[in-house]
């Protein structure tokens, strides 16, 4: 299991100062406006984004965590980012130096590109590929909001009451491009090294479908207990009550042998984890598999029924019987569909029929439980 990959509020107020550095900066450049004029405007534009941040972080509602880019992609954005500063900065570099490129109209158009356009745009592509989230923490994206307009509102104000008045335009430029590239390097190296596979000491887990070696139930029980989760593993076949000693770590394993088409089944399978563990984090119901190879037409009532109980009566009575233990502690189901869910094939419709439903039982109870942190 794997953190979940969010924008970071920091990195996006230092993107957002870079920002208003940048297009201050340009602005400054384009209207050559005196010292006065641009700390007025400067001021007045950094309260503003001032006030906005506030009302975001006020009426910031309860958002959805988007996932963003790969860590081994990041230094690349943040590098572009930076590159486009600098390019930014030569052309203002020309800029100052000829007044042949302002009296032209590919000129200016060329100028508002460099000079604001593409600060802009290269810190809109960096906010979007920023990919971390701190330990036991999650950031939802009003957070990011907040951060941006705040960090942007204080390079606005840097930009026309510090920088701009004292250095040159294209030095500001130049400056801010290789602050994005150096820090885009580090930050992308920082990801890397941070995004490692979450620990679960203590942490306990229910695998369902663990039946013999080489299964994915059994797979799975074994990167739980690498991770340090105590798990209890359980299957129809009393054959699970063996498998104990074959993942090597019997402190750490418990194993019950339970008919999970049956609402006692899945019952007896809560409790007893409840009395072995006391707590429960994950859910992981594999259990189900394919019996059923034959047209619609051909497939009998007892067929259907055998495919449905044990792919989707599974989930829906180990997920019921568990949902009191995870509510506890805000934990996690995690169910095992199969793309012949999304597309059914011809021969499948039976097992097709019973992913579908696993598919949507998982959205609705997402939906039901997001307020019990499930």
């Amino acid at each position: 299991m794997r953190r979940t990959n969010i924008v970071h509020p920091a990195a996006a107020a230092f993107a957002g100062t870079a920002l208003g550095i940048g297009v201050e900066a340009g602005i400054a450049l384009l209207l050559y406006a005196d010292t006065g004029f641009l700390a007025t405007v400067g001021l007045l534009a950094a309260l503003a984004l001032g006030a906005l941040a506030a009302g975001l972080w006020v009426g910031m509602p309860e958002a959805p965590h988007a996932a963003a880019a790969e860590p081994s992609r990041l230094a690349d954005r943040w590098l572009i980012a930076g590159a486009l500063f600098i390019a930014a900065g030569i052309f203002a570099l020309f800029w100052s130096g000829s007044r042949i490129l302002g009296k032209t109209g590919s000129g200016r158009a060329l100028a508002v590109l460099l000079l604001i356009a593409a600060p802009a745009y290269a810190i809109g592509a960096v906010l979007s590929g920023i990919n971390y989230a701190p330990r036991n923490k999650t950031v939802g994206t009003g957070g990011v909001a907040v951060g941006a307009a705040l960090g942007a509102a204080s390079g606005v104000l840097l930009a026309a009451v510090v920088l701009i008045p004292h250095l040159d335009a294209s030095v500001v430029f130049v400056a801010i491009g290789g602050s994005l590239a150096s820090f885009g390097y580090w930050w992308g190296r920082w990801t890397v090294s941070h995004s490692h596979e979450v620990e679960m000491d203590q942490k306990v887990a229910i695998i369902t479908g663990v039946g013999a070696k080489g299964q994915v139930g059994y797979a799975i029980a074994q990167v739980f207990l690498a991770r340090g989760a105590r798990i209890a593993i359980t299957d129809i076949s009393p054959g699970v009550i063996e498998l104990v000693a074959d993942l090597g770590e019997p402190t750490r394993v418990a194993a019950i042998a339970a008919d999970l088409t049956s609402q006692d089944g899945a019952t007896t399978v809560a409790a007893f984890v409840k009395e072995t563990y006391g707590r429960l984090d994950y859910l992981v119901n594999v259990a189900g598999g394919l019996s059923v190879i034959k047209p619609v037409a051909d497939t009998t009532p007892e067929e259907w029924h055998r495919e449905l109980e044990r792919n989707a009566s599974t989930v829906f009575l180990m997920t019921r019987a568990a949902l009191p233990m995870l509510r506890e502690r805000g934990g996690a189901v995690v169910n095992f569909a199969s793309p012949a869910a999304l597309a059914a094939p011809a021969q499948l419709g039976a097992y097709a029929a019973a992913k579908a439903a696993v598919i949507a039982l998982t959205r609705s109870l997402a939906i039901e439980e997001k307020v019990h942190r499930v």
